[in-house]
């Protein structure tokens, strides 16, 4: 894309590649955002600003977990700020509840590949009252555990 004048056209293309169900749908949108004198490219940064005008007008996550752990991953040496899952320590199927105690800030890959994978185990209560074991194995130790954040 070249710097030009404000009154010329950026000399520049947008491709969107994919099922043609998606792009019919999103050629769709940018028509609905487009006015008939405008061109694509206008219709797009419009659909653009509207989708960041609803996004926040959304609601800010209200729930005090993710505050309460600063928005990092709570297992012990690792301080991850991205994709963090808000996690059940007792899980509700096994008749844990929604309390907060219950409940501590892990991020994607401790959560579905760790915990739920069976590699990380955690018990008691959140915040600094967890047990968590990592690198269990089937008959052995785990290989490290720690007391909230303190090794054992």
């Amino acid at each position: 894309m070249c710097s030009r004048r404000d009154w010329e056209y950026p000399g520049a293309e947008i491709a969107f590649r994919g099922a043609v169900s998606v792009v019919s749908l999103f050629r769709t949108a940018i028509l609905t955002f487009a006015s008939s004198s405008e061109g694509l490219w206008q219709g797009l940064e419009n659909l653009l600003h509207h989708v960041k005008a609803e996004w926040e007008r959304q609601p800010r996550h209200r729930d005090p977990i993710f505050a309460r752990d600063r928005w990092r991953c709570a297992v012990p040496a690792r301080s991850s700020r991205r994709n963090l899952h808000d996690h059940h320590i007792l899980f509700r199927s096994r008749g844990g509840d929604n309390a907060r105690d219950n409940r501590v800030t892990v991020c994607a890959w401790h959560h579905l590949h760790g915990i739920h994978g069976g590699r990380v185990r955690a018990w008691g209560e959140a915040p600094h009252g967890i047990t968590w074991e990592l690198g269990v194995r089937a008959g052995k130790e785990p290989l490290l555990r720690f007391m909230g954040d303190r090794y054992c």
